[in-house]
């Protein structure tokens, strides 16, 4: 991730701080969006909020597209070896799972004191391998344990993609495409249904199958088309000029913003946020690219934590609630403070959990898979 990209003085501080920036964004949007039910119809903030972050899931849709650019990025110098093919996977392993995995497990524990809903040992296990819990209600297919995480079954099939194309070395992109064609254009036409939008897909009666055949995949790849524009040479500075058009960043940022907020073509497809939000990261990453924007620390530093502050907002405002009940004060488990309450804890929450999981757990356990040096 140091290749020189010659518009910018610190390219990688730049770049990286930018997208950490949307995934600030992005991670906000969605916890705003669960925490805000808290709130009742009336009490202070409420509408507000409602107007706000209504479309709070299209930080998914913007998780994804950022998704498919890093990848590119990351990948650009590689070449093909079962070594880094399996140094690849290895890392996005190391960086999900144990953390992914604990919070799970710890959500879990706390539901069996609470009582635990018929399914859920099964709802766990599958959750942790990755794989849908139904094949039904596309494109959650069942939700995870921890609910956000349906997200990652599609994350980690993105990763397999990558890796499976990386045995390509300079055509992966070329063969990434041709699979993405196969799955998501070919597979729906030969069934006899193919559709944009990620709720109203075919049941083809196997919820992997379901999955890796659901449109929301389009995310991933406007990230890498993106992605590949903003590392070829010739591309790059074309676009990196035209963004570089106050005018221009503003005309997408307006659109990507009049669409999340109106509600126009609201979803998590590629013709709903997942468009919104290619233009936003896109307005976004080749202005920065021409003029570094000096961000905030504190912002930066959510998008660093933002896969902790995706997992833990949801146990921490259930387990909040919880709480307040067994204490005998059930009034306080909702509420306009109850929602700042669960927003400050979640921060807490995954500043620790970022620390202590993701950087140290992830950097100790990385020493004992083989090839892996410890960074």
């Amino acid at each position: 991730m140091n290749q020189e990209i010659k518009p910018v003085s610190n390219p990688f501080e730049s770049k990286i701080n930018s997208i950490q920036v949307l995934r600030a964004a992005a991670a906000l949007t969605v916890t705003i969006y669960h925490l805000k039910d808290v709130i009742g119809k009336g009490e202070p903030f409420k509408q507000e909020l409602d107007f706000f972050f209504n479309s709070g899931p299209s930080g998914v849709a913007l998780f994804f597209v950022i998704s498919g650019f890093i990848m590119v990025y990351i990948t650009k110098q590689t070449t093909f070896s079962l070594l880094s093919v399996y140094k690849f996977m290895a890392r996005r392993f190391i960086r999900i799972w144990p953390t992914y995995a604990i919070i799970t497990l710890l959500y879990f524990l706390f539901q069996m004191k609470v009582g635990l809903q018929p399914g859920a040992v099964k709802s766990v296990i599958l959750s942790l391998l990755f794989i849908p819990v139904t094949h039904t209600d596309p494109p959650f297919y069942g939700y995870a344990f921890l609910p956000v995480g349906w997200t990652l079954n599609y994350e980690i099939y993105f990763y397999a993609l990558v890796a499976i194309s990386m045995f390509f070395s300079r055509f992966r992109w070329y063969v990434f495409f041709v699979i993405v064609i196969i799955t998501l254009v070919i597979l729906p036409l030969t069934l006899g249904y193919i559709t944009l939008e990620t709720q109203r897909t075919a049941d083809y009666g196997n919820g992997y199958l379901n999955m890796i055949a659901n449109p929301i995949i389009w995310n991933f790849v406007y990230g890498v088309i993106i992605g590949l524009i903003y590392t070829n040479e010739k591309l790059f500075p074309i676009l990196a000029s035209a963004f570089a058009r106050v005018w221009l960043v503003f005309l997408f940022i307006s659109l990507a913003l009049w669409q999340y907020w109106s509600g126009f073509f609201g979803g998590l497809g590629p013709s709903q946020w997942g468009f919104g939000s290619s233009l936003l990261f896109t307005a976004f990453i080749f202005y920065n690219a021409r003029r570094p924007i000096n961000f905030p620390d504190w912002l930066v530093k959510i998008g660093d934590m933002s896969f902790s502050v995706y997992l833990v907002h949801m146990p921490i405002v259930v387990i909040l609630g919880q709480f307040f009940k067994s204490l005998g004060y059930p009034v306080y488990s909702t509420g306009t403070s109850m929602f700042f309450l669960a927003l400050f804890l979640t921060m807490v929450a995954s500043y620790l959990s970022y620390q202590y999981l993701e950087l140290k757990l992830s950097s100790y356990l990385k020493q004992f898979l083989p090839f892996m040096k410890k960074r």
